[in-house]
């Protein structure tokens, strides 16, 4: 048996074709894979996008055996030595064994999928947050952004909910896969809302990711995928979430564009019931505020294209060189995609 890392792209075409047998999707995110083979014959293969496992695969003749814990341990360790000590997997239920002998723990799981962690604990972590920001049990609302900019639309709703509320928390998703790094959208929420006494922002850490780390295996549909991508991350707030900070309300914006957060709400509306509030959308020229409309004018015109659909922190932002920079390489994005 040879474990080897797999750099070369006729290296990377094989593992495409070996994935393809198992349904599973090579994805342009990953930038760490490692194959076993038997006399020269490809086996098993183990990739990681980050700090997210995925791409997992064994022939089903050695699948019974511990090929797959001698692939998964050299993968670990190789990501344990690069710096990455908390890591995630997607794996079906009926695969859930193999990865706790590995150390991984569960954080949920749905009738389709456990989502595992090894090397940190969403209980610790969160009891540590609400430790941090000496936040007491007393009943709160919540509201979860990704602020890929901060909009005036954000600002609106975070406002009406403040309102119904002693505390309420402004989580921001802490993942770094949007234009706008997670350091500059947090400093960007805590200004526009420094105001705001009864608001606490906080980072959501490692659990509530964005659709683009979810395994594009597990379904075929691409609406499949996004349902379960919600249900994984509904499922998530809701166990841990709102009992460790006693969350009462979850607000969002309602959605009249987007497919994912449409489907995102959807799940909440099932899951969380008389928990989840949906707030009007706010609007310029009739048209809801969105930080997909904010990115789409930078793309195609200058920054003061903007200016009454973000708040005065989003706004000076974008002129300063980080924000200019940021759209330079929005544009050069579109022109090469």
């Amino acid at each position: 048996m040879e474990i080897r890392e797999i750099i070369l792209a006729e290296e990377r075409a094989e593992i495409a074709q070996f994935l393809q047998r198992f349904h599973i999707v090579f994805e342009e995110d990953i930038d760490k894979t490692l194959a076993l083979y038997e006399n020269e014959r490809l086996i098993a293969t183990a990739s990681a996008a980050k700090n997210i496992v995925k791409c997992v695969a064994v022939e089903p003749e050695y699948q019974n055996r511990s090929h797959l814990s001698t692939l998964m341990s050299a993968l670990i360790k190789q990501l344990n030595e690069a710096g990455t000590n908390h890591i995630f997997v997607y794996v079906r239920p009926e695969h859930e064994e193999v990865f706790a002998n590995l150390g991984f723990k569960p954080v949920v799981q749905t009738m389709n999928i456990s989502f595992l962690e090894q090397g940190g604990d969403i209980r610790r972590t969160l009891a540590a947050l609400k430790e941090e920001h000496r936040l007491d049990n007393s009943p709160k609302g919540a509201v979860v952004v990704n602020a890929n900019p901060l909009t005036n639309g954000h600002l609106h709703l975070i406002r009406k909910a403040k309102e119904n509320h002693d505390t309420l928390l402004v989580f921001v998703v802490s993942e770094d896969r949007s234009f706008f790094p997670f350091a500059d959208r947090f400093k960007i929420v805590q200004k526009a809302l420094a105001s705001d006494r009864n608001v606490v922002v906080l980072p959501t850490k490692d659990y509530l990711v964005s659709f683009a780390t979810f395994p594009k295996y597990f379904q075929k549909r691409e609406e499949k995928i996004r349902e379960e991508h919600a249900l994984i991350d509904v499922l998530t707030f809701k166990q841990h979430y709102m009992k460790i900070f006693n969350i009462t309300a979850r607000y969002v914006g309602e959605e009249p564009f987007s497919p994912m957060t449409e489907t995102y709400n959807k799940t909440m509306r099932h899951y969380l019931g008389n928990s989840l509030k949906i707030i009007e959308r706010k609007t310029v020229d009739k048209q809801p505020i969105s930080a997909s409309t904010v990115r789409a004018l930078l793309r195609k015109k200058d920054v003061t294209a903007v200016r009454d659909y973000v708040p005065e922190a989003t706004y000076a932002y974008l002129e300063s060189e980080a924000g200019r920079k940021i759209i330079a390489a929005m544009k050069d994005h579109d022109r090469r995609h």
